[in-house]
């Protein structure tokens, strides 16, 4: 019932949000949709699908600790639900599926004419292929090796993601790091052949309106957090990547990814979802995080005031004077015990909450750590956060005076935080650097609990997601050898190609 819902919520925000719905052929039984109904829907799926409470807050929203649970509290000790696992591996798949599509509708000559009505072909093309890139981006950073498909080598047949129509419905695995090399080319190459004199989409393009220009950078910009991915692994091709896309990447938060949602309860955003529509109140700040913000705890703790951006990320409860966080992978009665913890603020709640995909403060951030940790790509990066969190220049000025200078941590543990409501990336921080190192982790204490795990030989923060089960048992051989290549098997433990921290 939850995906039938999210897939009807993802086909009214299409109509929402495109001012053409015709279809070609009868509308109640048409021919080909309008390819801008296929990049609406695959937005949105992007933003929310991959966002809400079952992938994010049960889920990478924890474990990167920005928020912890109230009650039902086993998926903070990484017991995660087959069907979140379920999600995560399957809504990025029919993203792409959606994706391709839009590419083969604008590339066939006997449906490209009737896309051009909607856009350059030539540009739908290229934006499709960055969003693919993005969302591969995703699959690969979650669990490792996955099936996977490019459209600058769509006749590699060692690439058998997404040939459902050809036949292939047990897909080889590719090796992460050849998917990761593969993503830069794309994403370099689909820049390069973007015509930023014609518009991309006339309508339906909820991300950037069409603009060709706006989407060279989301590519650019994609590329440096993958280099960022891989500084460590592999530093002279991270180099090289940062080295061609840093000029063309975000040089403002007018540049942002970013989703707006719409404003009503169908097609409002996730938090709105979870909190108005569905009233759950399972979510609060975690304790680690709130403590890091008031600088408690981590390498601020010299600054005697909180971070400004507290009281914009969380809205306190029952009348307290600050933002009460819940203990983090202590179990039920630890979390229980608080009554008084903070919620999301009014702005993540309501519904046409904007959701950042990409951040011109994580450029700055990556532009300090290329440069051997920059003090004014740092100080840049905590203002454009603040910014886009409408703290005021006065407030934002006054504490970044007060920071600490530029080090590995000091920049690292700012990134963090600017990811807040971003919890894959900020997992996928933690997992390449260890940063920031105030997170509890399992064999921390509080009180009379101690934090333990409940995955047999999980004894850390996880390193990756499992496999879907359907995959055991649909596509056993390909699953068996992409498990027998990982380090240890396929569990959490296994670390990920980048993961050398």
């Amino acid at each position: 019932m939850k995906k039938i819902k999210y897939i009807f919520a993802s086909l009214l925000l299409s109509s929402f949000l495109a001012c053409d719905t015709d279809y070609i052929g009868d509308p109640d039984n048409p021919e080909i949709a309008p390819s801008t109904q296929l990049v609406t829907s695959a937005q949105f799926d992007l933003a929310f699908e991959l966002n809400n409470q079952w992938t994010g807050a049960r889920a990478t929203l924890g474990f990167a600790q920005y928020w912890a649970q109230t009650f039902y509290t086993d998926e903070n000790r990484y017991a995660l639900r087959v069907s979140q696992i379920d999600d995560s591996w399957e809504w990025p798949y029919r993203i792409l599926t959606d994706l391709k599509k839009v590419i083969e509708l604008n590339e066939n000559p006997e449906t490209a004419a009737l896309m051009s009505a909607y856009g350059d072909n030539n540009n739908q093309i290229q934006a499709s292929r960055i969003m693919m890139a993005f969302t591969f981006s995703k699959l690969v950073d979650t669990f490792g090796d996955v099936p996977y498909w490019s459209y600058g080598q769509k006749n590699n047949t060692a690439f058998e993601g997404l040939r459902l129509e050809e036949g292939i419905n047990s897909p080889a695995y590719t090796d992460a790091e050849t998917i990761y090399e593969d993503l830069l080319a794309e994403l370099l190459d689909a820049a390069n052949k973007m015509n930023t004199s014609k518009t991309v989409f006339t309508s339906g393009d909820n991300i950037y309106n069409g603009d060709a220009a706006m989407w060279v950078k989301f590519a650019h910009s994609i590329r440096l957090r993958l280099a960022a991915h891989i500084h460590n692994y592999n530093n002279t091709l991270a180099t090289s990547v940062f080295n061609e896309s840093d000029a063309n990447a975000f040089s403002s938060n007018a540049d942002n990814a970013t989703f707006v949602y719409g404003s009503d309860d169908i097609t409002g955003g996730p938090w709105h979802d979870a909190f108005t529509v569905g009233a759950r109140r399972d979510f609060g700040p975690a304790l680690s995080f709130t403590e890091l913000l008031y600088n408690r705890v981590g390498p601020f703790s010299s600054i005697s005031e909180e971070d400004p951006r507290v009281t914009k990320y969380f809205d306190t409860r029952l009348g307290t004077a600050e933002v009460v966080g819940l203990p983090y992978g202590f179990g039920n009665a630890a979390a229980r015990a608080i009554d008084d913890e903070g919620i999301p603020s009014s702005e993540i709640i309501k519904p046409n909450y904007n959701q950042i995909l990409l951040s011109y403060a994580e450029m700055e951030f990556i532009r300090s750590e290329f440069n051997g940790w920059d003090q004014t790509h740092y100080e840049n990066g905590v203002k454009a956060s603040m910014e886009s969190w409408n703290i005021s220049s006065s407030d934002s000025d006054n504490y970044v005076a007060l920071l600490p200078t530029a080090n590995e941590e000091n920049v690292l543990t700012q990134k963090y935080i600017a990811l807040y409501m971003d919890g894959r990336e900020a997992w996928t921080e933690y997992r390449r650097t260890g940063y920031p190192n105030t997170l509890t982790v399992p064999g921390d204490t509080y009180g009379t609990a101690t934090f333990t795990t409940l995955v047999p030989g999980l004894n850390t923060i996880p390193n990756r997601i499992t496999y879907p089960q359907n995959e055991q048992l649909l596509n056993n051989s390909n699953w068996d050898a992409a498990r027998q290549g990982l380090s240890d098997g396929d569990t959490m433990v296994s670390k990920l190609f980048w993961d050398v921290n």
